[in-house]
């Protein structure tokens, strides 16, 4: 993938689970933490970040700092969702719908609380044009999830582990009991969060770029 000459550096705040990289010579395994640990400027021709930069409050910083590791002419891949588009597309009654809607409302205002941007999907393009990357573009993937299927477990998974949190926010354990139980329903269908995937590359006659 990047020659006999190149290298993949991979880094994560935990990487244990990355332990099987560490046998190839030509990729790299960083414990590191992307809001405050040094990062190599003007190193790389790829930084790809995927489902990191929505999480972070820090995240214009985080994207600088992407921009100025790349080399000249180097290209930054982002990807993220924006977990504002998220209809229903199918229910077994009209409580369904109305359920769905409050639980996952809540669960934005929850991340949203703690410092996430959950429509940064959608604000990738011009945040990357704003950095001064040229050649912008971006695509866009999302597709049905049905009840009981591997997808829709994402929002089964987010409500459990924010469980204290939106009970705070009046949402009851009886109502994340019939809200799992809807995501188990084969009635059931919800469009997936769009997943953008937005890139430019740096400059080739202006190194520096914009902060």
């Amino acid at each position: 993938m990047v020659g006999s000459t190149g290298r993949v550096v991979v880094t994560d705040v935990e990487p244990g689970h990355l332990h099987g990289l560490r046998d190839r010579g030509d990729v790299q395994v960083w414990r590191h933490d992307i809001t405050r640990d040094p990062l190599p400027e003007g190193e790389f021709d790829l930084v790809h970040a995927r489902l990191v930069l929505l999480h972070l409050p820090q995240r214009e910083e985080v994207l600088s700092r992407l921009v100025k590791a790349l080399r000249p002419g180097g290209c930054l891949l982002l990807e993220d969702f924006d977990c504002g588009y998220v209809p229903v597309l199918a229910a077994p009654g009209e409580d369904g719908v109305v359920l769905f809607e409050r639980v996952h409302g809540a669960l934005l205002d929850q991340l949203r609380a703690a410092g996430a941007d959950p429509l940064w999907g959608r604000r990738l393009f011009a945040a990357l044009t704003v950095c001064g990357l040229e050649g912008v573009s971006a695509t866009t993937h999302a597709q049905a999830w049905r009840g009981g299927d591997a997808g829709v477990r994402l929002h089964q998974v987010n409500t459990e582990q924010l469980r204290t949190a939106l009970h705070a926010r009046h949402v009851t354990e009886e109502d994340l009991q019939a809200f799992w139980a809807l995501l188990r329903d084969p009635r059931f269908a919800v469009a997936s969060y769009p997943l953008v995937s937005a890139r430019g590359r740096r400059p080739l006659d202006r190194p520096e770029v914009t902060s």
